[in-house]
């Protein structure tokens, strides 16, 4: 029986790719194919950057700069020690871990970082928007009952909570057994299917024009869309090959 724990991990930053101002995590299992919590998780508090909030950030998590006055300095961030955990699992977990790695706090070589966005653009590709929020309405089948839970959205605890709504979705509807299972299969949907921002946003990949490919191949810095993008041309380019080897027919 595969008992692998995952921790569902959200912070709040001073900024974009910014300094951690705020952190909360959730234990996980799969146990008999269902999502579990293992705790009520654990609420990190709140932290001091070394610059100001911005008013982008401000506007997003309404957290004042003197409201963190007090608090210990982000650097000083830490997991819990002894936490039994193996994979890390966030909305856009990237965006995390880049927060985390801007503290004193060295991640273990243990953690497998799993994104519940990548995964929800491939199974929901052609959705307008992929953000937790427009997600957690989309699974939801009461929408009033999730405007008010997502009234508190945007803090730590409360989108650790969201996120979990959403990935016991996922494992549901992927019928995903084990935490490896997810694991394998939120890897395979870093390399996307569809474009997701841009003059192309909707289209899938294998939909568009050689010549598109190429420049958002040379555009792009996001390497696993260049790799998307590199695997429909290095296909194309086998098509072609082999066109090209056949007989003509006589006639």
């Amino acid at each position: 029986m595969d008992m692998q724990r995952g921790l569902i991990f959200d912070t709040e930053t001073n900024k974009l790719y910014g300094e951690i101002i705020e952190a909360a995590a959730l234990e996980v299992v799969i146990f008999e194919g269902e999502l579990r919590l293992l705790n009520s998780g654990h609420d990190f508090g709140r932290f001091k950057p070394s610059e100001p909030i911005s008013l982008g950030a401000m506007a997003t998590h309404h957290i004042l700069d003197e409201d963190l006055e007090d608090c210990p300095r982000s650097t000083s961030f830490r997991f819990p020690a002894g936490l039994d955990t193996t994979h890390l699992i966030g909305h856009n977990i990237d965006y995390d871990v880049d927060a985390v790695k801007k503290t004193d706090y060295i991640l273990p070589d243990k953690f497998h970082s799993i994104c519940t966005l990548a995964m929800a653009r491939r199974l929901w590709p052609t959705l307008e928007t992929h953000t937790l929020s427009a997600l957690a309405y989309h699974i939801s089948p009461d929408k009033g009952e999730m405007r008010e839970h997502l009234k508190e959205a945007h803090s730590a605890v409360t989108d650790c909570y969201t996120t979990f709504d959403l990935l016991k979705t996922i494992v549901e509807h992927q019928s995903i057994q084990t935490m490896e299972e997810l694991a394998v299969f939120a890897e395979s949907c870093r390399y996307p299917t569809h474009i997701f921002y841009g003059e192309f946003k909707g289209h899938a990949i294998t939909d568009l024009e050689t010549d598109d490919l190429i420049f958002l191949f040379a555009k792009t810095k996001d390497k696993f869309l260049k790799r998307s993008l590199e695997a429909e041309l290095e296909h194309r380019q086998h098509e072609e090959m082999f066109s090209s080897d056949q007989e003509p027919l006589p006639f």
